[in-house]
């Protein structure tokens, strides 16, 4: 009976992982880390337990500058969120530097309030949303992992005005 029982959570322990959901890429881990516990409160974690995320490199737009679009979402059909700008300034250096609420209706993306930057930002971050939304690939990252303090990365932006000090 024990052999049983040993080869049977043996079984269970192996097939866990391979369902389980895909680990974040380090970048968005690390930019999600200056959201939730940088300087500033970008996404307000109190009471959640992890965060439904989603992202977009970007090398194209900026003359060659890495960015990364970073999608928090907040209702679980991922039709509701937010997206940030941020720059990857130097390894593990992450600079927020637009960010704007929005939803996918049937009649596209909306936002209600419009992004920092008009028409051209708003475009661009509509692209991204959408691009983003069409590859059907989340992320989810645990709060706690989140908020451990990171001595490798730095967190920066160039908004402050924009958002509330963490305390």
């Amino acid at each position: 009976m024990n052999r049983y029982l040993a080869l049977l959570l043996l079984l269970a322990s192996v097939s866990v992982p391979l369902v389980a959901q895909e680990r974040a890429p380090v970048a968005l881990f690390e930019a999600a880390q200056c959201l939730v516990n940088g300087k500033y409160v970008w996404v307000d974690v109190k009471d959640q337990k992890e965060l439904q995320l989603a992202y977009q490199a970007d090398t194209k737009t900026f003359g060659g500058a890495s960015y990364i679009y970073v999608i928090v979402f907040t209702s679980p059909k991922h039709d509701q969120g937010k997206i940030f700008d941020i720059r990857i300034k130097d390894h593990h250096t992450y600079s927020i530097e637009n960010n704007a609420i929005f939803a996918n209706t049937p009649k596209g993306i909306t936002f209600p309030e419009p992004p920092l930057g008009g028409n051209w930002r708003q475009t661009q971050l509509t692209n991204s949303i959408q691009q983003i939304l069409r590859r059907h690939k989340w992320y989810e990252a645990q709060v706690k992992a989140l908020l451990k303090p990171n001595s490798h990365i730095r967190c920066e932006t160039n908004v402050e005005d924009i958002v509330k000090p963490n305390k």
